[in-house]
């Protein structure tokens, strides 16, 4: 994982905004000549200083900001009464554990857009993972219209919004975003705890973010305990079940899903 990775997981761990790169950059090449706004987010710097291993303390903020004595122990005053340090130098019990967490994530494989050679093997996992996650908790009329060969009906019209993680031919995940939706999102099961589902997430969100959108939502069945856990840990929450209209090539199939959004 390198820091810019990193350093994203941590702040959507911390719910506070991610660094730009060229602050992470020139965090990781101190000093820095730049101002410090303390509304932008000490958290954050919070985030990526303990992320390197570093004291919180006055001093190593004024040395590593390259900002005046006054400001670091400001800085450093704030940190203190937001709850990211204590006791002046001692990181907090939870900052421990949110970092250990973000440093167990494996690096994450690089993205890149789906074609018409992967078609196949998306149909694959599709059906594969739908039927995995959903059988045991939807009606049979359903499962009748979740065919592998109406899924890479489905696919050829999606391609362009997708997103996956292998060799051409050879995807081991996907992600589909559609208006504001994290709309399809599988990964094989060799491929998991490997970083994909991370990755393929982080893809779909930046198209949403980059097509304009402020809000994205997905929808998830109630049961699906091991998803929600997995979106939940990247910044996705909402309690709302509602009947929703799932996509089908016999038009839509309302059921009863629960509802997550995320600021992008």
């Amino acid at each position: 994982m390198n820091r810019r990775q990193f350093t994203t997981r941590l702040a959507a761990l911390f719910a506070a905004p991610a660094l730009p790169a060229s602050a992470v950059s020139a965090a990781a090449s101190a000093p820095v000549a730049a101002p410090v706004a303390l509304s932008s987010g000490a958290s954050s710097w919070a985030s990526y200083l303990m992320a390197m291993h570093k004291t919180c303390t006055p001093t190593m903020l004024k040395s590593v900001l390259n900002v005046s004595e006054d400001m670091a122990q400001t800085l450093h005053s704030r940190m203190v009464s937001d709850g990211i340090i204590q006791d002046g130098n001692r990181v907090v019990r939870e900052v421990k554990q949110r970092i250990k967490s973000a440093l167990e994530v494996p690096d994450m494989p690089d993205t890149r857009p789906a074609v018409a050679d992967d078609l196949d093997a998306l149909a694959d996992i599709w059906f594969d993972g739908w039927f995995e996650a959903h059988a045991a908790h939807v009606p049979d009329e359903l499962k009748a219209l979740r065919s592998r060969d109406s899924l890479r009906i489905r696919l050829e019209d999606m391609l362009e919004n997708t997103d996956v993680v292998g060799p051409v031919g050879a995807p081991v995940g996907f992600c589909t975003v559609k208006g504001d939706e994290i709309y399809q999102f599988y990964v094989s099961p060799a491929a998991r705890g490997s970083g994909t589902a991370d990755a393929l997430l982080l893809a779909g969100e930046k198209r949403l973010k980059d097509s304009g959108i402020e809000v994205g939502q997905l929808w998830v069945l109630p049961e699906n305990a091991r998803a929600i856990a997995f979106y939940q840990r990247n910044g996705w929450d909402g309690d709302t079940v509602s009947d929703v209209p799932l996509d089908t090539l016999d038009g839509p199939y309302l059921l009863p899903c629960r509802i997550l959004q995320k600021a992008l």
